[in-house]
């Protein structure tokens, strides 16, 4: 079965309908879904939440076939015109069975979201080709932090003449990013999170590497771990088949750990001897940028630039 070819969604704008799911964790707290709710109202947009957004079954949001059933519904709504995830934490993977690919598909809308909805980016461009946006789940969309690169990545039109930069070393405010092996690279852009991206192996929902751009983020995770998650990249031979790397944040509340972290991603990094930068403005955090999967890149490590071709 050949791939389907890769489709691109159309943007939305300020007044349109905006579903609201919960394909993974609940709210830690319940009132977010009303302030979430509240915040999107008043920057112009209806919200349809879901039918089954505030159900909760333990550490996750309702039913496997409940959280399902909103993602599979907003898709088939003709008036939704995007579809934000609430936030991550965990239980994506646990849908993929049962979303309908072939309706997504056939109703084509931005789809935005990350952390744990890494699984349900990738799941959704390999068996349906759309392009999704991994970037600030419902609870942090639109804030101060990101509003800038929301719209302009989902709502304001683009300029044909200039391809659009997703980062440069310039505009990186803290400094933090990094070359780590010098050099251009060109490819479909694929990643997220590097331990949801890890459960997708050997499943029907694992993309195809060959000559992508990969980048990777993740959080409160020990150096230990992230050493393990990149030997596992490299025994599985993803690592010799993409083209580039992009280290996003790899955040730790213990600054000793993360300084272990931030030796071991320089060390992988520059064993994979592929064009890379550390640092990236992706992770977790509000000024996190919006990265469409799929979509080809260039990385340009000279200048510290990741531009959409």
């Amino acid at each position: 079965m050949s791939a389907p070819s890769i489709l691109f969604p159309p943007r939305f704008a300020v007044g349109d309908v905006i579903g609201l799911a919960a394909p993974a964790s609940p709210p830690d707290k319940p009132e977010l879904i009303e302030e979430t709710i509240n915040r999107f109202t008043a920057l112009g947009f209806q919200v349809r939440p879901g039918k089954f957004l505030r159900e909760r079954t333990g550490y996750l949001a309702g039913g496997d076939e409940e959280r399902a059933a909103d993602i599979n519904a907003l898709f088939a709504d003709p008036e939704v015109r995007a579809i934000f995830a609430l936030r991550g934490g965990y239980g994506s993977c646990r849908i993929l069975p049962l979303l309908d690919y072939a309706a997504i598909r056939a109703n084509p809308k931005p789809f935005i979201g990350y952390s744990d909805i890494t699984a349900m980016h990738l799941a959704i461009l390999k068996m349906s080709g759309l392009v999704t946006f991994h970037g600030s789940n419902a609870s942090s969309a639109f804030t101060p932090g990101n509003d800038k690169t929301c719209r302009a990545m989902l709502i304001e039109p683009s300029d044909p003449a200039r391809s659009p930069i997703l980062f440069s070393r310039d505009e990186v405010s803290d400094a933090k990013l990094k070359t780590v092996v010098p050099g251009r690279a060109t490819g479909r852009l694929l990643g997220g999170n590097m331990t949801c991206l890890l459960r997708l192996i050997a499943t029907p929902y694992e993309p195809d590497f060959h000559g992508a751009i990969l980048f990777l983020e993740d959080t409160g995770e020990k150096a230990y771990r992230v050493d393990g998650m990149f030997t596992h990249l490299r025994l599985t031979g993803i690592l010799s088949q993409i083209a580039g790397l992009v280290v996003g944040q790899f955040d730790h509340s213990d600054a000793e750990e993360q300084q272990r972290i931030d030796d071991c991603l320089q060390r992988e990094a520059a064993r994979i001897g592929l064009p890379g930068v550390s640092g990236a403005p992706i992770g977790h955090f509000a000024e996190q940028i919006m990265v469409p999967q799929g979509v080809a890149a260039t990385l340009n490590t000279d200048d510290g630039k990741l531009s959409l071709i």
